[in-house]
C-alpha cells in the first residue's frame, strides 16, 4: 500500500477528529487519519457503561456537527443544566463525524493501523491485522493527536499488587456485579471514583456499605459555571471569580480559600487537606450524594490488596473477604510537559485554552491553515499542560489568558473563535445586555491584568516557599 497525503493525523479520538474536521473546512488539503482501534472515537470505545461527558454536549466534538439537541435536563443529577452525552451517544456521534469527513473525498481513515514513525520512504504504519508495514508520503506535517492520550480504566495496568484471593474489578464491570447488599471499596480520588460511588448509591447500595479509598482529596468545579448558550452568563461569572481570586490571592492556600468561598471550586470533604486538581466538575446533587459516604480511608496510594487487608503507602487496613474493590485509579488526563505545538514537519496537539480539548484541536487546525510561520503559530497557540494539583492552577489560567489576549488582534482568528460551536463563550454576545453577564464581564476585565501578574508570581514559587494554608 503506497499512498500520499498532506497531513497524517495519528490518533482517531476527539482531538484528532476535531483537528481533521477544522483543517478540511479551512484548507484544500488531503488528510489521512491512522488509529490502532477498529472504530473512530479513541478512548470512548472503551469507557465504562455509565459514563457521561462531564461537560455539556453543546461544546464537545467537532466544529461542523452538533452533538445532541442543546436540551436542558429536567431530572436527575444534571437537572437544570444542558445535556451531557452518554458514552453510546459519543460513539455514534464520532462514527457520523468520520462518515461525513470521508464523504469530502479528501479524508482517508486507516483503522487498525499503528504508526511506527518516520522512515527513509515516508511515515511507516503497520496493518495490525496482517502485520504488513507500509509507507505513507506526507507532503506537509504529521499531527500527533496522542501526546496527551488519556489513561482509562479499561486499559490501564493497576499500580498495585492483587492477591489471588482478593476481589478487584475494573469500574467497567461495576453494572454487572452491583448488588444492594454487597460491600464495596472504591479506589481513587477523581471523577471516575465519584461516578462509581454515585452509581452504587443510585442503584440501591447504602452509603455505609461503601468504603472510599482516596490517596488524596480533589478539588472540582461547580458544574453551574460551565453552562453554555442561554446560561452562558454563568461561565462568565466563573471566569470573573477566577480573575478576582487571582488578583487578590497572597498564596496558593489563600487562592484555594477564595475560590472555594465563592463556590468556584468545591470538594467532597471541606474539613480535609485538598491538593488534587484535574479540572473536572460536579453538580451539587452529585456532591451531596457522595458526601453520604463516611468510611473514607486516607493512607496514600494502594500498594497491595489481599483477602483480609489492604496495604497502602502509610499503613494498612483490615478488609472483609467479601468486599469488592472497584479500580478507579487510572491516571485519566495525561499531564505531559508542554512542548511547542508547531514544529518542523510535525504538530503536537495540546491544550491552549485550559480544559477545552476539542476547541483547542480545532483552533490549532485553523491556525495551521491560515498562518505560514511556525513562530507565529506558536505565538497564537502556546502549550498549556493539564493540571495535576491546585499548585498548577495559577500557571494554567494565566497561560490561557495570555494566549486569549492575542486573538482579538487577529481579525480572522477572532471571527473564527466567535463562531465556533466548540467555544464555550460563543453565545455571550447575545446575552451581553443581561445584568449578570455585564457584571461578570466588568469584574473579569477589571481584575485580570492584576491576576496575571500576581498568579505568575505564585506559579513561579517553589512549592516549599508558598504559604499552604489548610490545603
Amino acid at each position: 500500500m503506497g499512498m500520499n497525503t498532506d497531513y497524517l493525523v495519528v490518533g482517531g479520538g476527539a482531538s484528532g477528529l476535531a483537528f481533521a474536521d477544522s483543517l478540511l473546512a479551512e484548507a484544500d488539503v488531503a488528510v489521512t487519519l491512522v488509529d490502532r482501534r477498529g472504530i473512530p472515537g479513541g478512548h470512548w470505545q472503551q469507557v465504562y457503561p455509565f459514563v457521561r461527558l462531564h461537560t455539556p454536549s453543546a461544546f464537545y466534538g467537532v466544529n461542523s456537527l452538533a452533538l445532541g439537541d442543546d436540551r436542558i435536563d429536567q431530572t436527575g443529577e444534571n437537572a437544570g443544566f444542558y445535556e451531557r452525552a452518554t458514552g453510546e451517544d459519543v460513539r455514534e456521534y464520532f462514527a457520523r463525524v468520520a462518515e461525513r469527513l470521508t464523504r469530502t473525498g479528501r479524508f482517508h481513515l486507516l483503522l487498525r493501523h499503528e504508526h511506527l514513525g518516520g522512515g527513509p520512504d515516508g511515515e511507516r504504519v503497520r496493518d495490525l491485522a496482517t502485520g504488513e508495514v507500509h509507507d505513507i508520503g506526507v507532503r506537509r506535517k504529521v499531527v500527533d493527536a496522542r501526546y496527551l492520550e488519556a489513561s482509562i480504566p479499561a486499559t490501564h495496568i493497576p499500580p498495585f499488587e492483587v492477591a489471588p484471593s482478593a476481589r478487584v474489578v475494573p469500574v467497567n464491570d461495576l453494572p454487572e456485579i452491583t448488588r444492594p447488599r454487597a460491600l464495596y471499596a472504591v479506589l481513587g480520588s477523581g471523577k471516575t471514583a465519584v461516578d462509581a460511588c454515585f452509581w452504587l448509591l443510585d442503584n440501591g447500595v447504602e452509603p455505609d456499605r461503601i468504603r472510599w479509598i482516596r490517596p488524596r482529596d480533589a478539588w472540582f468545579h461547580d458544574r453551574r459555571h460551565f453552562q453554555p448558550l442561554d446560561q452562558v452568563a454563568g461561565i462568565m461569572e466563573g471566569l470573573a471569580l477566577d480573575a478576582e481570586a487571582g488578583a487578590l490571592a497572597s498564596s496558593i492556600g489563600d487562592l484555594a480559600d477564595r475560590l472555594e468561598n465563592t463556590g468556584r471550586l468545591v470538594r467532597v470533604d471541606p474539613s480535609w487537606s485538598t491538593t488534587m486538581y484535574r479540572g473536572t466538575m460536579l453538580s451539587s446533587r452529585e456532591l451531596d450524594a457522595v458526601r453520604q459516604i463516611k468510611d473514607v480511608l486516607r493512607l496514600g496510594r494502594v500498594r497491595r490488596i489481599e483477602a483480609d487487608r489492604i496495604l497502602l503507602d502509610r499503613g494498612e487496613a483490615a478488609v472483609r473477604p467479601e468486599v469488592v474493590h472497584i479500580d478507579c485509579a487510572a491516571l485519566g488526563l495525561n499531564n505531559a510537559p508542554g512542548t511547542p505545538i508547531f514544529q518542523p514537519d510535525r504538530i503536537v496537539l495540546q491544550q491552549v485554552r485550559h480544559l477545552s480539548p476539542c476547541f483547542n484541536a480545532a483552533l490549532i487546525a485553523f491556525v495551521e491553515a491560515h498562518r505560514d510561520e511556525d513562530a507565529d503559530k506558536n505565538r497564537l497557540c502556546p502549550p498549556n499542560p493539564y493540571p495535576s494539583s491546585i499548585e498548577d492552577w495559577p500557571g494554567m489560567v494565566t497561560r490561557t489568558w495570555r494566549a486569549e489576549s492575542r486573538w482579538p488582534r487577529e481579525p480572522d482568528l477572532s471571527a473564527w473563535v466567535a463562531g465556533s460551536r466548540l467555544n464555550l463563550l460563543r453565545d455571550l454576545p447575545e446575552h451581553a445586555a443581561e445584568p449578570a453577564a455585564q457584571a461578570a464581564v466588568e469584574r473579569f476585565v477589571r481584575h485580570v491584568p492584576t491576576a496575571i501578574e500576581r498568579l505568575g508570581g505564585l506559579s513561579a514559587l517553589p512549592a516549599g516557599l508558598q504559604t499552604p494554608g489548610q490545603h
